[in-house]
């Protein structure tokens, strides 16, 4: 990595947007003109750490008061156009860093429980119990109207409070238990009889897979963006697969062009070695969904990596495979060895609405960027699905809770496509830049 490289690369970028300013006729600039292709480069290097996010907001503004200086009625275009907003951690109160991760208890759970709301009864789906630095807490699907309660093997009882989003949260258990929990009595409301969850099952140990391989910061970006191309594109009707991305502004979160910005900006920074296939793959990726103009130097690979070739071709499908039945729950757990200085621990799936959502607990992670690519969590890691079907699937995340100042995050990921019905195992890939983890894991869905 070159930091010197790389700031001098965003500095002269800067420049050329000042260029680019000054050559506006005179009275266009005010409302109109907007730093957008220097925030996504900025936001690039700063997700590769080759270039700090002091330094990025500092050249953004100086470029801000350049600008401002030739034109008195100029004022910051705003917002930024959806996915290219200030570069992550600009804003130091939304980054948060990782302590040292302590000991984790995270125990399967998988089963649906009913809740009563007034005269309705819903379904909550109970994935797994978790120990952390955190505090104790289950990571459910599902939306609980009410506070419950709950009562342990020992006597001690606890409120049980909620936190999250509609598709998936938390049940945090209030106090935190001082001593291992083997069962819980959980009161979903007054008068209801209490469900008793058994937390001290067997786990087998999963398959877990460590292979030595170099990638280096800049070629997991580019895997990161094309997940989100692919992610898009499987958005789109499989019945019209003659609909192109470049119809479709939806597929790229900022113009096309911005990938060979960011693809020359990680080549200035040597974050992407100059022989690297990743480019051209990209490349080659654009063109089969027909995105025009993407700016990437490099010659469109001849082939693509198994997964993007995996993706593309359920694209491609007409008819969509069933899923699993809505509202149900996979118990699996797993702890993945450390890759690039993070820990990250399977916690089980569930099914609902035509999605598929993976529960994890990451730890040395920091939360907060809002950029597309991010996704939650930086470093920005891709996971990826392989089911027992062969087929690949990649992952969008759709949500990040830390854990106070723990450096414990909850991590929520959509499978994109969704898991099929009668998936028995699914094989759990992340790459980071010194090997690649591959964990088997058995699905029994309740």
């Amino acid at each position: 990595m070159n930091r010197e490289r790389a700031e001098t690369h965003l500095r002269q970028l800067a420049e050329a947007e000042l260029r680019r300013a000054a050559a506006l006729p005179a009275g266009s600039i005010p409302g109109r003109w907007n730093t957008a292709r220097l925030a996504l480069v900025a936001q690039a290097l700063c997700a590769v750490d080759a270039v700090g996010a002091d330094t990025a907001a500092e050249i953004e503004a100086d470029l801000d008061l350049a600008v401002a200086g030739r034109y008195p009625l100029y004022r910051r275009y705003a917002p930024w156009p959806p996915g290219t907003r200030a570069a992550p951690g600009l804003s130091t109160g939304r980054t948060r860093p990782a302590p040292q991760r302590a000991s984790w208890r995270t125990v399967p759970v998988g089963k649906v429980i009913q809740i009563r709301d007034e005269d309705v009864r819903r379904e909550l789906l109970l994935v797994a119990f978790v120990q952390s630095a955190g505090g104790a807490r289950f990571t459910i699907a599902g939306w609980p109207s009410r506070r419950f309660t709950a009562t342990d093997d020992q006597g001690a009882s606890y409120q049980v409070g909620f936190r999250g989003g509609h598709a998936a949260g938390e049940l945090l258990l209030r106090p935190d238990p001082p001593y291992p929990i083997r069962w819980l009595d959980l009161t979903t409301a007054p008068g209801e009889p209490a469900t008793r969850i058994d937390l001290s099952p067997q786990v087998p140990a999963p398959d877990v897979i460590v292979t030595r391989k170099a990638h280096s910061p800049g070629e997991l970006l580019l895997d990161a963006i094309a997940a989100w191309i692919l992610t898009s594109a499987a958005a789109f009707p499989q019945n019209t697969p003659e609909r192109l991305a470049a119809a479709d502004p939806e597929l790229l979160p900022h113009p096309p062009a911005g990938l060979g910005d960011i693809a020359a900006a990680l080549q200035a920074a040597d974050a992407l070695p100059p022989a690297s296939p990743v480019p051209g793959q990209l490349a080659r990726l654009c063109a089969r969904l027909g995105i025009r103009g993407h700016g990437i130097l490099a010659p469109p690979a001849g082939d693509l990596p198994e997964r993007w070739q995996s993706m593309l071709s359920r694209y491609h499908r007409r008819e969509p495979y069933p899923g699993p039945p809505a509202g149900s729950v996979a118990a699996t757990v797993a702890g993945l060895p450390e890759l690039d200085s993070a820990s990250v621990a399977i916690l089980g799936l569930h099914h609902s609405n035509d999605r598929t959502i993976l529960h994890m607990l990451a730890s040395g992670v920091t939360t907060g960027d809002d950029w597309a690519y991010a996704r939650g969590v930086r470093p920005p890691p891709v996971v990826w699905i392989r089911d027992s079907s062969g087929r690949w699937h990649t992952t969008r995340t759709d949500g990040a809770t830390p854990s106070g100042n723990t450096g414990d995050v909850m991590w929520w990921l959509e499978i994109v496509p969704p898991l099929d019905r009668g998936t028995a195992w699914i094989d759990v890939v992340a790459a980071g830049q010194s090997a690649e983890v591959r964990a088997t894991l058995p699905l029994r869905w309740e």
